[in-house]
C-alpha cells in the first residue's frame, strides 16, 4: 500500500518526499538519494517532474539531497507517484525524516576512496526498517561513512561518523562533528558500522532522553563513556592520520569523474538535463556540486564558457553564501543571490581568503556562523553591514542599499589590497587595523573617494 503523504512541514522543520515544506514559492520537495548516485536517466525524469509539477527550479543541499522547488499542493499527488515510480520515494514519511546518510561520493570511482556506498545503502534501509527511531531521533540527526581518498568527507558535520583509516579496512568512529572536531570513540571493522551507527542512535536516545538536541550536545554535557559502553570499540591508534578536503581534487577534469557546482547550489531544470543527458550517472555531493561519472576535459571546455557552472576551486562565487531570498522563502525580504553574486565581481581578493554572507533575512539559514562580510536584510531593498558577525549581529553601516553594499564591499577590497600584508587574511587584516568600526571609517574615505 503506497505510504501516505502527510501535511506540509511548518517552516523550520526538514522536508522530505513524503513530507514537504511549505515556502513562499510553493512545496519544496527533498529527495533523499541512498549512496549518493543518481543514474542520468533518472536524473532527467527528475527534471521533466520538476518542469511538469513544480517551478522547474532545483536545488542541491548541503547533505547531498536534491530539492524540487515550487511544487502545487494539487501537483503533490501526482509528482509523489511518479517518485514511487522511479524508487524514489518508499517507506512511512516518519521512517523518511531519519534517514540522513551521507556518503563519499567518489566511492568507486577514486580507487583510495574506501567502499562506503554499499554501507551507506545498508544503512539507510535499516533505518527505514527501525520504527523505534524514527520519532525519538532529532529531524537533523545525521550519519556520514566517509572512505577518505582525494575528495574526503572531511569537513561535513554529522552526529555519528565513520571515517576509513588508509589501508586498513577499518573505520574510526567518532561523534558530534566534523573529522576533525569529532569525538572519537574507537575503531569498528567495515561489516561492524550499520550496526554500530544503530546502536550509537539508540544509546543517544536513552541517555539524552529528550534533554540534548544532538549528540554533540550530550557529548558535551556527559562525556562519551555511556555511548562507549554499548558498543565493542577497539580503541583509536595514536598515530591516525586522514585527508583533509581540497576542492583542487573535486572540481574539473579528473581519472573518472569531472566535478561542477552550482552558484548557491541552485539551477534550473534545463541545465540540470542538460548535465544528466551526459554522463551515466550523478554523485551528489555536500558542497554544492555534483560529479559526472566518465566525465573528461571536453566537458570543461563545453560548460566553462557559459559562465554558469564552477569549474575552479578559485571562483569566488565558492566563498559566497545566500539563502534562497524573497520570492522563494517567505521570510526572505531582498534577492539575496543575485545581490551576492554582485559583491563576487567587485571582492576577488577578499573571497579568496574570506567569506561572505547574504542574508534575506536575519536569520542566517544558509550560514549561521560569522563572516568576514555579513549583508542582512533588514527591509525591501535594505541590507546592515557587518564585519566580522553573523547574520543579524553588529554591523557597521545600517539600512543601506544593494548598490551601496556593493560599493562599500568594493571600497573594502581596494583598502584590503593596498594595506594588506605578505599573505594577511583578511580577517587578520581587519583586526591588524583596529578592528570593524576603525575599518569603516577607511572603508568610508574610499567610497567618498
Amino acid at each position: 500500500m503506497n505510504a501516505p503523504i502527510n501535511p506540509p512541514r511548518v517552516r523550520g522543520a526538514c522536508p522530505g518526499a513524503l513530507v514537504p515544506m511549505a515556502v513562499a514559492d510553493g512545496l519544496l520537495v527533498r529527495l533523499r538519494i541512498p549512496g549518493g548516485r543518481l543514474p542520468g536517466p533518472t536524473a532527467a525524469a527528475i527534471c521533466g517532474l520538476a518542469e511538469r509539477h513544480g517551478n522547474g527550479l532545483v536545488d542541491l543541499s548541503q547533505r547531498a539531497n536534491l530539492q524540487i522547488r515550487g511544487v502545487t499542493e494539487a501537483a503533490l499527488p501526482a509528482l509523489t507517484d511518479a517518485l514511487r515510480e522511479l524508487g524514489l520515494v518508499n517507506g512511512d514519511p516518519a521512517a523518511e525524516r531519519v534517514r540522513n546518510v551521507l556518503c563519499s561520493p567518489t566511492c568507486g570511482l577514486d580507487p583510495a576512496c574506501a567502499p562506503v556506498r554499499a554501507l551507506a545503502q545498508a544503512l539507510d534501509a535499516a533505518l527505514a526498517d527501525s520504527p523505534d527511531l524514527w520519532a525519538a531521533l532529532p529531524a537533523k540527526f545525521s550519519f556520514v561513512l566517509n572512505g577518505g581518498g582525494q575528495a574526503p568527507l572531511a569537513d561535513t558535520v554529522a552526529d555519528i561518523r565513520f571515517d576509513a583509516l588508509p589501508g586498513t579496512g577499518l573505520f574510526r568512529v567518532a561523534v558530534g562533528g566534523d573529522q576533525t572536531g569529532a569525538t572519537p570513540l574507537g575503531v569498528c571493522a567495515a561489516d561492524a558500522v550499520v550496526d554500530t551507527a544503530l546502536t550509537l542512535a539508540r544509546a543517544y536516545v536513552r541517555l539524552s532522553n529528550g534533554r540534548y538536541r544532538r549528540l554533540a550536545a550530550l557529548v558535551a554535557a556527559e562525556g562519551t563513556a555511556g555511548l562507549a559502553g554499548h558498543v565493542p570499540l577497539t580503541p583509536t591508534p595514536a598515530d591516525i592520520s586522514l585527508p583533509g578536503l581540497r576542492l583542487e581534487r573535486v572540481l574539473g577534469a579528473h581519472a573518472g569523474w569531472m566535478g561542477l557546482a552550482f552558484p548557491f547550489g541552485g539551477m534550473s531544470i534545463q541545465w540540470l538535463a542538460l548535465v544528466a543527458h551526459m554522463t551515466p550517472a550523478l554523485r551528489l555531493t555536500p558542497w554544492r556540486a555534483v560529479l559526472l561519472e566518465g566525465g573528461g576535459s571536453d566537458l570543461v571546455e563545453l560548460f566553462q564558457p557559459t559562465g554558469l557552472f564552477i569549474l575552479a576551486p578559485e571562483d569566488p562565487r565558492l566563498a559566497l553564501s545566500a539563502c534562497s531570498g524573497r520570492g522563494a522563502c517567505d521570510s526572505g525580504l531582498t534577492d539575496a543571490r543575485g545581490d551576492a553574486l554582485a559583491l563576487a565581481r567587485v571582492a576577488p581578493r577578499l573571497l579568496a581568503r574570506g567569506h561572505i554572507h547574504v542574508s534575506a533575512c536575519a536569520k542566517g539559514c544558509a550560514h549561521p556562523a560569522s563572516a568576514l562580510v555579513t549583508l542582512t536584510a533588514r527591509g525591501h531593498q535594505a541590507y546592515d553591514v557587518g564585519l566580522l558577525a553573523p547574520a543579524g549581529g553588529a554591523a557597521q553601516w545600517r539600512g543601506v542599499t544593494p548598490a551601496r553594499a556593493t560599493s562599500l564591499v568594493a571600497a573594502l577590497e581596494a583598502v584590503y589590497t593596498h594595506r594588506m600584508r605578505a599573505d594577511e587574511d583578511p580577517a587578520a587584516f581587519i583586526t591588524r587595523l583596529g578592528g570593524p568600526a576603525e575599518l569603516a571609517t577607511l572603508v568610508e574615505a574610499t567610497v567618498v573617494a
